[in-house]
């Protein structure tokens, strides 16, 4: 649950960056958006202003995010040199214009960022060559992470858990979990659609839980040589019918996800584990354990709802190569 980009919302004092005698530079930017800002102006106006994230609306329904230094590069992003917007000034509603020179608010226009040959961030992806058995074994290393050091609550609420509330959405969100696994083995359709639309908008915050592991999964389904494309073109059909039925930067983060786009972490996840010449799985745990935190540092149970996507992922492809 939650944002995975953001923290909470900031308290803009009067100060702003326009006052300041220089702006802060752009660090690195999803070269995707950079591609598009060098084709003409992007307007648009402030969906909403966290301590460590602005969020845009873009003018062609686009959400973009300016994020401070400390946060991941990701898809639509831009990370910006600043520690965070606290004395950015920006409010909710302002107008926005991004080009492949700066950013600006407001009328007359304020420059917040400079956007002086970021670094472009490219959402690699990573060729699926590993046997089932491989993946059966990954998936037991990501596993005893995920359960050593993962949250409780979201995809991981325990069933006896004494909040009404948390047990009923948590029994729901598993009966969307198992359902889901159920019609990928079975080949069923309707039946995966049904299990998508279940888990899409389910648990609270602006990237519901349901939604985190829906992304989880597609990431792993986008990947070249993945047996999920079925997963990939079902997901892509339920966003497009049901657009509603969760928020907008949670569609946005799962629709990139069915591309192979996620914010970095994720990505430096995903990597070692399907590296066709990995280690054993004592020295994986190893290596995946920094990555793993950072995913886990997620919002409240964001970072293990999209590990416990991940794993159902990796999970689904071994059993199709025939292990497990």
């Amino acid at each position: 649950m939650t944002q995975p980009a953001q923290s909470t919302p900031s308290s803009p004092s009067p100060l702003s960056f326009a006052s300041s005698p220089s702006s802060p530079t752009a660090l690195s930017a999803d070269a995707e958006l950079l591609a598009r800002l060098r084709r003409g102006p992007l307007g648009g106006r402030v969906d909403s202003v966290f301590t460590h994230v602005i969020n845009v609306l873009a003018s062609d329904d686009e959400l973009v995010s300016l994020c401070a230094r400390g946060l991941d590069d990701a898809p639509w992003s831009v990370r910006v040199d600043v520690d965070d917007w606290a004395d950015s000034g920006v409010r909710a509603g302002e107008t926005v214009t991004l080009t492949a020179d700066e950013v600006t608010f407001g009328a007359p226009s304020r420059r917040v960022a400079l956007m002086t040959h970021p670094r472009e961030w490219h959402s690699k992806p990573v060729e699926m060559r590993l046997t089932g058995a491989q993946l059966a074994g990954r998936t037991r290393v990501l596993a005893e992470l995920l359960d050593a050091h993962g949250t409780r609550g979201g995809m991981r609420t325990p069933p006896d858990t004494a909040n009404v509330f948390e047990a009923a959405v948590g029994a729901e969100l598993r009966r969307g979990q198992e359902a889901l696994h159920r019609s990928v083995l079975a080949d069923d359709v309707p039946g995966l659609h049904a299990a998508i639309t279940q888990l899409l908008g389910l648990g609270t915050g602006l990237t519901p839980t349901g939604d985190d592991f829906l992304t989880g999964l597609a990431l792993l389904a986008a990947q070249p040589g993945s047996r999920l494309p079925g997963y990939v073109t079902a997901a892509r059909d339920v966003l497009e019918r049901l657009p509603d039925r969760t928020t907008r930067l949670s569609r946005t983060t799962l629709r990139e996800a069915l591309r192979g786009r996620v914010r970095q972490s994720l990505l430096d996840v995903l990597h070692p584990l399907l590296s066709p010449a990995g280690p054993g799985a004592a020295e994986l745990s190893r290596r995946l354990r920094p990555p793993v935190d950072r995913v886990l540092a997620i919002g409240h149970t964001s970072g293990a709802d999209l590990l416990s996507g991940l794993r159902a992922g990796l999970r689904l492809e071994a059993e199709l190569r025939g292990s497990m």
